[in-house]
């Protein structure tokens, strides 16, 4: 597998291919659920099918959009919505361990470009349209490929995802005997920096579009009332 530059992912793209994709992917996009990186899908059986739930969703807009900004309990949504399942939409799927989206257990699906990690969560990549189920790898850690593989940025982050879950087959790959002892080491202390370190970026936000607007709303008040203030002075 050749590697690919990881500039090429982008969140901005994962959203596009998305919208251009999600029918032949079999996702019914659930109107009024978009945030600014997350979104709510049902999972169809095939394009005809997804095309039809749309067409009830769009229908019963009215009702995901008092679901979604949480005026409707869940007792009185439509029945189609608890299949919805939330989605988090990311560049690439090592962006989970990144932005340590683990804290958010409303997830049940990631979106993205690139699947380049190990997560226990199904996978949607846009980038070939794949779907992978949970704990499945783009590449299989026990492919005869994988020690090769595993030397590129793709697959090490692979690996260092499969470890940092404690998956057996990739704990077994590295205590080999003809592993390298000081790359095992190495791993190893990547691995516990991983599962230790907390993310002091930037987190991702996952506004809706009402909660936007609020918070817009509510800055251009402030302004306004500042610059109301300052021309009395």
């Amino acid at each position: 597998m050749p590697e690919r530059p990881y500039s090429t992912y982008t969140r901005a793209k994962t959203w596009a291919a998305l919208y251009c994709q999600h029918i032949n992917a079999c996702y019914a996009l659930v109107p009024h659920s978009m945030t600014n990186n997350s979104i709510a899908v049902i999972r169809c059986k095939s394009p005809e099918e997804t095309h039809d739930m749309m067409r009830i969703l769009l229908e019963h807009a009215s009702e995901c959009e008092d679901f979604y900004g949480q005026r409707l309990t869940p007792d009185k949504a439509p029945p189609f919505l608890t299949r919805a399942r939330h989605a988090v939409v990311l560049a690439r799927s090592s962006d989970y361990y990144h932005y340590h989206l683990s804290d958010h257990t409303e997830f049940s699906l990631v979106i993205c470009g690139l699947h380049d990690s190990y997560l226990h969560l199904p996978v949607w990549e846009t980038s070939t349209n794949t779907r992978y189920s949970a704990r499945e790898t783009a590449v299989a850690i026990t492919s005869p490929d994988f020690d090769r593989i595993r030397r590129t940025q793709f697959g090490h982050h692979i690996l260092i995802g499969a470890l940092a879950a404690g998956n057996k087959e990739a704990l077994a790959f590295i205590e080999r005997k003809e592993f390298p002892a000081r790359t095992r080491r190495r791993l190893k202390q990547e691995v516990r920096r991983l599962q230790e370190k907390r993310y002091r970026g930037r987190p991702l936000a996952f506004l809706t579009d009402a909660e936007r607007r609020e918070i817009g709303n509510k800055i251009r008040e402030g302004l306004r009332r500042y610059y109301e203030h300052k021309q009395a002075l």
